[in-house]
């Protein structure tokens, strides 16, 4: 699915730099294993630039994450432009843009026949990790990337590759463009020194 913004690499930022979120439902792989593959996603992105994501259970919450039936699928579909998957699309999951919209930051998956599996294979399943982190960087805010054949932005479903370790799953193009953004993480490191002339910290 085009964005078609030129040369643009992303749309408007969220203002705040801690997004929370929740679940509506669970994939096909189970509570325990959906929460782990989508969390793990979460992470990738929260390593490299200034976003927290957090989950929270009072309804608050700025993203929802949710696995739509086919039924459930045409009632979201009134409220947004954007069909999943069926026939003519092929769209396995839609991440809504930052802004003011109830739908901002939302994330929505097709009830597909999800993976855990480390290869991301052609095999009838989709790799539910893989998918949520495109999906995470369309809710921040970043437009699809037809450049970087390596972009984990890339507006197509790639197969063929390993994830041995998650964190790896970004593009040096995807890491830059999210900082730019937002900026790099924070990560305090405190050091405490243990010597006759030091006190303890």
């Amino acid at each position: 699915m085009a964005d078609n913004i030129g040369d643009k690499k992303y749309c408007t930022l969220w203002k705040q730099n801690i997004l929370t979120y929740d679940f509506q439902n669970y994939s096909s792989l189970g509570k325990e294993k959906t929460l782990n593959e989508i969390e793990s996603a979460f992470s990738v992105w929260q390593n490299v630039c200034n976003l927290k994501f957090e989950r929270v259970f009072d309804g608050s919450q700025v993203m929802n994450i949710a696995f739509l039936t086919d039924d459930e699928k045409q009632n979201a579909e009134i409220n947004c432009p954007y069909k999943l998957n069926n026939k003519k699309s092929g769209t396995l999951a839609h991440g809504f843009y930052p802004g003011d919209s109830t739908l901002s930051g939302d994330l929505y998956f097709d009830n597909e026949r999800w993976s855990d599996q480390k290869t991301v294979s052609g095999d009838g399943k989709f790799n539910l990790f893989s998918v949520t982190v495109h999906e995470i960087g369309r809710c921040i805010g970043l437009f699809h990337n037809t450049e970087d054949k390596d972009s984990i932005m890339r507006p197509i479903y790639q197969t063929g590759f390993s994830i041995e370790n998650k964190n790896n799953i970004l593009s040096e193009s995807d890491i830059q463009t999210v900082q730019e953004m937002y900026g790099a993480a924070k990560h305090v490191i405190v050091t405490a020194f243990f010597n006759s002339t030091k006190q303890k910290l």
